[in-house]
Order: structure tokens, then C-alpha cells, then sequence
């Protein structure tokens, strides 16, 4: 174990004895994740084949392809401006993003300023490097709220809400109760509140009465937060974020009655997310339906929700990549088209995968999505 790993456990543990013995699983999450200089996310081998696992942008110039013709949708949306700004956050090692302004090089349309948002000091170092080594000038911010434009945002993120700190809850005795950490042995066990939580997370009752007692999930307290800062730094513009998730009839389900939370080390995924942290990621999926309601709080409007299957399927630029590698039969355009298969196809990361729109003020759903659009599933009053 890495003298990090042992200085973060040992961060945490004072922190579980500060609580009087009992953590919130929300902090502890957040610091195994996003402490400074111990969390997971300082790690210098987190994506790829290298670290604990891949994300679409390792998976080939799909998804990249994906969000590069939702850009210059969005860009005529906008009225084709002279000036706009492209804005990530969360983009890991770069690579996502200089893929997308590469692709976005052979468009005809104005080239746009270019602005990724990373908290991880280690990230933006890497990221830094990533961009000047490929040619592009992007300008670095560590915090969204940090971001001031008047000009329009197209912005784009890639698994970002997932790894947001999420309060684990158990439902008991028809009452909502905190899931936390203590110490037992110098291990990290779970524990219970003992109190009913005053600030209950808002769920459709209908699921609610179908849950067994002992029921356990969770929910994410950071999304209107975000959802402020994002709509605060776009006066005009939309929002592409892909995230594996589910609507809200779909993430509470009677019988997923253990929620979400996982770990990720090696490419093999964790159950016991209380273990070897520091040394795995920690994720939940997103309510899509909860993150939805809190974006049309601050005029945020829903415009598409799509599987990432349905949505890179219908994709112009992909769709033409696909049919001239199935033309080639080269040993490297088979293996190409592999990829694409996990990117697009259910048994791979096609379903789990979703594609949510924004438009801020506005509600435009792309012309070549809408027939596999799945808004319906969200069940908002709109």
C-alpha cells in the first residue's frame, strides 16, 4: 500500500472519530476521491488500459465523433456565431477533447474558444501537457463557478456526475435512513444513523411503497448545485452529458435493492467500496429524471435523453466512419469496428449509457435523434 493510501486512511479514520464514530458515506467518499494529494483522482494511472478502467474515449474516435456533430448542431442552433466557447469539465487525460476540436477542424464552422474545467491538480498538469502536445490552446480552470463568458457555451462532459460524492441511505420502518462509515478493528465498516434523515431525498412516492424494509440506495445532493453553476456560466448555449444511468422508475426499482455503488480497480469492479481506498474509484449512477428537475430549476430545459447506443447509431460522422471501415476488411478496421460495437450494442456499454441534452432557455431535440429519443422515460411535468 502507497504511503498516500496510508496517510488517507488514517485522514479518514481521525475524521470518523471527530464524528463521534460515525462518517457520513458522502464525506468519506469525498475524500477517498478528492482529497488533496491523497485521493483517488491524484493518481497518476487512472484511465486506460494502464489504470482501473476505460471510458469511451479509449475506446476509439466514437464518442468523440458523437459529440463533435452535436457541436456543429448546437453551433447552427446558436446562429452559427463567430465567437462561442467550447467548455469541458471533467475530461480526464485531454484526450476526449482535443479528439472532438480535431474533428471539429474539418467542419465548416468557426472555430470556437476552448475552456476544460478540472479540480484535480494532477489532471490538469496531465491534461495541460496532452493539449500542448497536440496543438491546441485550452484554457484551464479549476472550479466551474470560476468561468466567466459572455459568449455562447456548447459544453460538453463525459462520466462527470457519477463520480459526485452521494448520500447512502437505507429505508427502514418507513423512515429514510443515512448510511455512514466507522472503524471496527481499524477496518472501515458501515454503519446506521440512528436518526431518520430531515432532509429525505425526493423520490416518487409510488416506488417508495413498493421498496422492502431494509431497502438501499442512494442519491446525489450535488446535481442543483452543479446545475446552478453550469446554467450561471451559460447565458446562451446547450449542455451534452454522457453518463452511464437511469431514469428515476429505473434506478429505484423494488428489486435493485442494494443501489448502485461500486468500485473499480484493475478493470474488475468492487463491491466493497469501503475497501482499499485511495487505491479504486468510486461510483455511482445518475438519476437522470432527479438531474433533469434540477436543471429546469434554473432554466436548464430537457431536450433529449437517449441510450448512447441509439445516439452515436444515428450520429452523421459515425455512421459514415462505420460503413467505410466495413468496406476495407483490414485486420485493424475489424478491430476498429470491435470497439464500436461495445460503444454502440447493448451487451457492451450502449444501454447503460445515456446521452442527456440541455438547452439553456430553449428546447430543441436534434433532428437526427428524435426518433429513438427516450424523454418520455423521464416522467417530467414540462
Amino acid at each position: 500500500m502507497s504511503v498516500n493510501c496510508t496517510a488517507l486512511q488514517s485522514m479518514i479514520a481521525d475524521n470518523i472519530r471527530a464524528s463521534n464514530g460515525f462518517l457520513p458515506f458522502e464525506d468519506f467518499m469525498r475524500a477517498a476521491l478528492y482529497e488533496k494529494k491523497l485521493g483517488y483522482y491524484e493518481s497518476k494511472h487512472v484511465f486506460g488500459e494502464a489504470g482501473d478502467f476505460v471510458t469511451g474515449a479509449d475506446l476509439g474516435p466514437w464518442l468523440a465523433m458523437g459529440f463533435a456533430d452535436l457541436m456543429f448542431w448546437g453551433w447552427q442552433q446558436l446562429g452559427r456565431p463567430e465567437h462561442w466557447v467550447l467548455l469541458e469539465q471533467g475530461g480526464g487525460t485531454g484526450r476526449l477533447l482535443t479528439q472532438v476540436l480535431r474533428f471539429l477542424q474539418h467542419q465548416d464552422m468557426a472555430f470556437p474558444t476552448v475552456i476544460a474545467v478540472e479540480r484535480s491538480a494532477q489532471m490538469r498538469e496531465r491534461q495541460q501537457a496532452h493539449y500542448a502536445e497536440k496543438g491546441f490552446d485550452v484554457q484551464q480552470y479549476i472550479e466551474l463557478a470560476d468561468v466567466k463568458t459572455d459568449l455562447p457555451v456548447l459544453m460538453m462532459c463525459n462520466e462527470l456526475p457519477d463520480a459526485f460524492p452521494v448520500r447512502s441511505f437505507v429505508w427502514r420502518n418507513q423512515c429514510f435512513y443515512e448510511r455512514g462509515v466507522q472503524l471496527s478493528d481499524d477496518r472501515f465498516v458501515w454503519s446506521e444513523s440512528q436518526e431518520s434523515m430531515a432532509d429525505a431525498p425526493s423520490i416518487d412516492t409510488t416506488l417508495i411503497e413498493a421498496w422492502s424494509n431494509g431497502y438501499i440506495s442512494e442519491y446525489n445532493p450535488a446535481l442543483p448545485a452543479w446545475q446552478k453553476n453550469v446554467s450561471d456560466v451559460i447565458g446562451d448555449g446547450f449542455v451534452f452529458c454522457v453518463d452511464y444511468g437511469y431514469s428515476q422508475q429505473e434506478y429505484y426499482r423494488s428489486n435493485r435493492i442494494e443501489g448502485t455503488l461500486m468500485g473499480h480497480k484493475a478493470h474488475q469492479v468492487v463491491e466493497n467500496v469501503l475497501a482499499d481506498v485511495g487505491l479504486c474509484d468510486l461510483t455511482a449512477h445518475v438519476d437522470f429524471t432527479a438531474l433533469a428537475k434540477s436543471g429546469m430549476k434554473y432554466d436548464l430545459l430537457p431536450c433529449s435523453f437517449i441510450t448512447q447506443g441509439g445516439w452515436l447509431a444515428q450520429s452523421p460522422m459515425v455512421q459514415q466512419a462505420i460503413s467505410e471501415l466495413a468496406q476495407d476488411g483490414s485486420i485493424e478496421s475489424v478491430q476498429a469496428l470491435a470497439h464500436a460495437k461495445r460503444m454502440l450494442l447493448p451487451f457492451g456499454m450502449g444501454e447503460t449509457f445515456k446521452l442527456f441534452v440541455q438547452g439553456k432557455g430553449k428546447q430543441l431535440c436534434p433532428d437526427y435523434l428524435k426518433s429513438l429519443d427516450r424523454m418520455r422515460d423521464l416522467r417530467l411535468s414540462l
